[in-house]
């Protein structure tokens, strides 16, 4: 595959390769270490976007089961396992008073990745911390087109760890590599 046959791919597959480096530098010890959230982070927020808008937004939905297999596969010698049932439990928090509007309906995996690009795209999201300063993850949301971004606007939150972030990184791009590149 050439870079200029698949753009947006390519930019993902590379965004991959980087953030296993990073990763890898980490646990290894390096004296000056990286901010391996912040990192992750601009990576999804690139290549959430432009994945979704490339290769699953006129398509039929991916269910979770069509990427079982590419799970298996890419955890494959790694260490930390994706878990696939960690990922299907990121379906969004149930209705409260703060949020009156939220719906739980991340049914697929398609679906998933849409309501992530939505929230990166338009700024839905704030980072959650340990209580130490160490960033531990990220809360997305969607809200109503027009509606200022409140928690009142909400129609669907939730908490993503960034173990789910990063295997959600790695699982999107395996899937558009393996079925549709």
């Amino acid at each position: 595959m050439m870079p200029e046959d698949k753009e947006i791919l390519t930019i993902a597959v590379r965004t991959q390769k980087n953030l296993a480096y990073i990763y890898r530098k980490s646990k290894e010890g390096e004296k000056e270490k990286v901010e391996e959230f912040t990192q992750l982070l601009n990576s999804m927020l690139g290549m959430v976007i432009s994945l979704r808008e490339d290769y699953f937004d006129d398509r039929k939905p991916v269910s979770w089961e069509a990427v079982e297999d590419v799970a298996k596969e890419v955890s494959e010698g790694r260490d930390d396992k994706i878990n696939l049932d960690d990922l299907k439990a990121i379906i969004g928090k149930p209705l409260n008073q703060e949020s009156p509007e939220l719906k739980q309906n991340s049914t697929s995996f398609s679906l998933l990745i849409t309501k992530l690009r939505n929230a990166f795209a338009h700024r839905g999201f704030s980072l959650t911390s340990d209580g130490s300063g160490r960033i531990k993850g990220v809360t997305v949301w969607n809200r109503r087109k027009g509606r200022k971004n409140l928690p009142v606007n909400r129609t669907w939150e939730a908490d993503i760890s960034e173990k789910q972030l990063k295997d959600l990184a790695y699982l999107i791009v395996a899937y558009v590599k393996k079925t549709l590149a």
